[in-house]
Formats: C-alpha cells, structure tokens, sequence
C-alpha cells in the first residue's frame, strides 16, 4: 500500500479545532466545497486537524475501554474479536463492540454528535440520521490486521444504501499503529465479491478479495481527535497494529432511508457470517431479548426514522422464522 497521499484523498482542514456542538446549520456547514469534492471523487475525506475537543476524547476512550475490559454485549453478540478467533473471556487480539452506545449513556451526550450528524446531512441529505456506533481496540503489539472489505457488504442485500461512516481516532494512529487504508474510487464499482476470511476459524470477519488494486491505496496515519470519512461501498481495511501504543477508534454510521432494490442481488457470504458470528445474539432474542433490543432502540437516538425500526423488526421476524423452520 503507498504511503503517498493523494490529492483526492487527504484534505488538511484549515479550521482550528473546536468542540462540537449542536449550534451547526446550513449557513455554517462544517465542510467546504472542495472537501465535498473530494469526498465524492475518492469515497473518503480525511480531517486530519484534530476537531474534537481532547477531554472529550479521553472520556470517550476510557468508556469503551472500560465497556470492553467487561466485555460487554457478549451474550448478545456485539462483543466479537476481529483478530479471527471466538472470543475469549481472557484476552482478544481485536475486541469490537457494536452499538456501545446502547450500554453507555455518555455516548449518546458527546458534544461532536450534532456536528457529525451536520456533516452526514451535507453529504447525504437532510434526511440522514444515525444508523449505528462501534468502537474497535488494537492493542500495543499484537493488534491483528482488519482486512479489506466494504461496509455494504455486511447489509440486507434487498436494499439499496447511501450511507458513512466517520472514523475517529482515540489516540494518535502512526504508520505502524495500524493506520486505516482505502482504495480511491472503490466506492464507484458496486458491492465486490466478500468472503469469509480464510484464517479466521470463527467466521466473524469478511475480506473483499477481488475488483480492486490494493496496491493502489492511500494509507491516512491521524492524529488522535482526527477523523475520516467513508462511504459504505469504499473498500478499506488496516494492517496489524505494530506500534508499542493501543489503536482505540470509535465510529458513528449515518445513513438515508435504505430504499427496495429492483434488481435482486445476492451475498452469499452473509449466511455463514450470520451463522456463526450471530450465535450467541440469536440465543439472547430468543429467550425475549428481543424486547429489550426494542426497549433499548426507542431511548437512544438510533433508528430516529420509523423505516430503522421496522426494518429491525422486519430482521427479527424473519430471522425467527428462518430458525423455526429448521428445529
């Protein structure tokens, strides 16, 4: 992967940082032209002067470094181990939490939230709202690689999507601390053919394995505070973290209402992930966490479009029935 940065890909954000807040409108939007520009051209942005206040960034690591040190939402599948392996109760080489929002409040109170959403809605349009969070960790050494791979290709393939995702280092993220990397343009070519990674004896982790150049990326090292933006069908990925400094990122997703596709498309990659990474989520719906998932959506601010909460439980039914018709 090139270390050069390309001129469609890394935009230095002139603006001196500053806390977001939920003051931002349309007649002060948080990117300019050239930026929107470059965003479309490559499918990702690069805001590489730290916006984001530092003490809130320190909080929000120590919350999900402590959500992870307790492995919370293991039962319920969201604590998985990108490195390959079924999750340990000791020690994961990459733990993620998905929607770690759901288990801590302060999340949802980050004052960069409403800018965020500014910046999804100047991108997408002014009916984009938050679709989701995670947070990955690599520790110092031992981190494993995340492999390439594009966002859509982990969605109901029934649907259309127009959707990003805003990365956000938690600490400085050197050459060797497992920088992202994206391919310039990826997000032009549709959903590339995904697979289940051929190490990973779980079945938690796709990689993307052909239509594109790796050796075409643009390798983005960000200070902590720094975020980048992608779109979902960009491929992406990161190598192992070999730095002596853990690589903690938080990532929100916006999204537009996912519109009926017209044309049937198939993933076949998503049945064996459902298979196994879901497992333990399947078990916790059906011993009625299926109510709780319900209770937890209506009080956060996921899913703020009556389309989110449906198409979740439209997922749940059909996910049971899938399930009864095989007993």
């Amino acid at each position: 992967m090139h270390r050069s940065r390309s001129i469609f890909c890394i935009i230095a954000v002139r603006m001196s940082a500053t806390t977001f807040t939920a003051s931002t409108t349309t007649s002060a939007l948080p990117l300019s032209p050239r930026e929107v520009a470059c965003f479309r051209e490559s499918g990702f942005l690069v805001i590489d002067a730290p916006r984001i206040d530092t003490i809130e960034i320190a909080l929000c690591r120590r919350v999900l470094e402590r959500l992870m040190q307790r492995q919370i939402g293991r039962e319920q599948g969201r604590y998985i181990d990108l490195g390959g392996g079924d999750a340990s109760p000791q020690i994961d080489p990459s733990p993620q939490i998905l929607s770690p929002s759901f288990y801590a409040r302060e999340l949802r109170r980050l004052s960069f939230r409403p800018r965020a959403l500014a910046i999804a809605r100047q991108l997408l349009g002014s009916d984009a709202c938050f679709a989701g969070d995670h947070a990955v960790l690599k520790p110092a050494g031992l981190g494993a690689a995340t492999p390439w791979h594009q966002d859509e290709a982990f969605r109901d393939p029934d649907f259309d999507y127009e959707e990003i995702s805003l990365w956000i280092a938690l600490n400085d993220v050197s050459g060797d601390g497992s920088p992202m990397a994206y391919i310039p343009g990826s997000h032009r070519r549709g959903v590339l053919p995904h697979r289940i990674r051929a190490d990973d004896r779980a079945g938690q982790t796709l990689e993307c394995y052909a239509g594109f150049d790796p050796a075409a990326a643009t390798v983005c090292p960000i200070p902590a505070g720094a975020m980048i933006v992608h779109h979902v069908r960009t491929v992406h990925g990161a190598p192992a973290n070999r730095s002596l400094t853990p690589r903690c990122a938080y990532i929100l997703s916006y999204l537009r209402p996912p519109t009926p596709r017209r044309t049937k498309r198939e993933f076949p990659w998503l049945e064996q992930l459902r298979r196994t990474n879901r497992s333990r989520r399947k078990q916790f719906l059906l011993r009625g966490g299926v109510f709780i998932e319900v209770l937890r959506i209506l009080r956060s601010d996921r899913y703020a479009d009556r389309h989110f909460l449906s198409g979740f439980l439209r997922r749940r039914v059909k996910s049971l029935t899938a399930w009864w018709r095989r007993r």
